[in-house]
């Protein structure tokens, strides 16, 4: 059965890393988070161009991954073998993936990293059946108040519950703009202590509200609005990457909000099933009811599409980005 971001914590404290892993998930801060503490505790003594492999499964068939994951590290007790776009790995010849899940060479750390999970298919059913898989699910908006103080805890950072909640009505559950902040707030804090005063100077007044202004008008498709914001957060020198994680957290509640309104069951529950009220309530189901479902999927997609071309494309970021969100309204 996969496990989740609290399962990789305690796994992240224990004394030894298991030889074959998954990671995948929406939540890729989790995925980010995981691999960078794999490669700490793997690549620990050195010599890291000898010992760290990183393959794409797209140019590789399995056996060449395997062969990899095979050799022996050099001067260290350990070698990393990364696969990357994992989801291209064909389930039709997975006999000798099976034989090396039996005697895995324990001298190798293996980790598959997926862009979509779904343990449904053969080699990651396999995966999490053989060794050990993570699902990192975007964190629900209930868990946020413990996510932020363990997180600043991880920085060596001291937060207080006014200042949690504050931090967490500035960036939701979003936790790549959770990170931004913490960021931003070490840079400025004379100590290790965060309070709502600092919260408000050094969050509340930096682009990150030009970025929730931006989500907000490419959901209700105000092409004016949006075309200022992206000129707003350029000056800004905003990372596109870190705003796609706000779009795709605005769309993601916007699509359940549809489907919420073409399930009649759901009734006048919406709101409670949503975990929102208010303003912030009647601006998601205005923007749900403006697009159907299907299109709300597809906009969804092409944010992915738009996140796989960031990671992996020579072309400028920005220039990716304004063209992409230009098309979403």
């Amino acid at each position: 059965m996969s496990k989740n971001y609290p399962d990789w914590l305690k796994q992240a404290t224990s004394l030894k890393l298991p030889p074959v892993l998954g990671l995948g998930g929406e939540e890729r801060a989790f995925v980010d988070e995981a691999l960078a503490e794999i490669k700490k505790r793997v690549l620990n003594t050195g010599l890291i161009d000898f010992n760290l492999d990183i393959i794409s499964a797209k140019s590789n068939l399995l056996e060449a991954i395997l062969s990899f994951a095979k050799a022996l590290p050099v001067m260290a007790p350990l070698r990393l073998v990364l696969v990357t776009e994992s989801d291209a790995i064909k389930a039709d010849n997975l006999e000798s993936f099976e034989a090396y899940l039996q005697t895995p060479n324990l001298s190798t750390v293996l980790v598959f990293v997926f862009d979509q999970v779904d343990i449904r298919l053969k080699f990651q059913k396999l995966l999490d059946t053989g060794a050990v898989f993570y699902k990192f699910d975007h964190p629900k908006e209930r868990e946020m108040l413990a996510l932020i103080k363990s997180r600043a805890k991880l920085r060596g950072l001291n937060i207080d519950d006014e200042a949690v909640l504050s931090l967490f009505l500035e960036i939701g559950n979003n936790l790549l703009m959770l990170d931004r902040a913490f960021e931003k707030l070490e840079l400025s804090l004379d100590g290790t202590n965060i309070t709502t005063a600092q919260i408000s100077e050094q969050v509340a007044q930096t682009a990150f509200q030009d970025a929730f202004v931006l989500a907000r008008a490419v959901a209700v498709k105000d092409r004016v609005q949006v075309a200022k914001s992206l000129c707003e957060l350029k000056k800004a020198q905003e990372i596109p990457l870190r705003l796609l994680g706000v779009l795709a957290w605005q769309f993601r509640i916007i699509l359940k909000a549809r489907l919420l309104l073409d399930d009649k069951r759901a009734g006048s529950e919406i709101g409670s099933k949503l975990n929102l009220f208010g303003d912030r309530l009647d601006f998601v189901l205005r923007a749900a009811r403006l697009v159907k479902t299907t299109a709300q999927i597809e906009r969804l997609k092409s944010l992915l599409d738009l996140d796989r071309t960031l990671k992996s494309s020579r072309v400028p970021a920005w220039l990716s980005f304004d063209s992409a969100v230009l098309a979403l309204v």
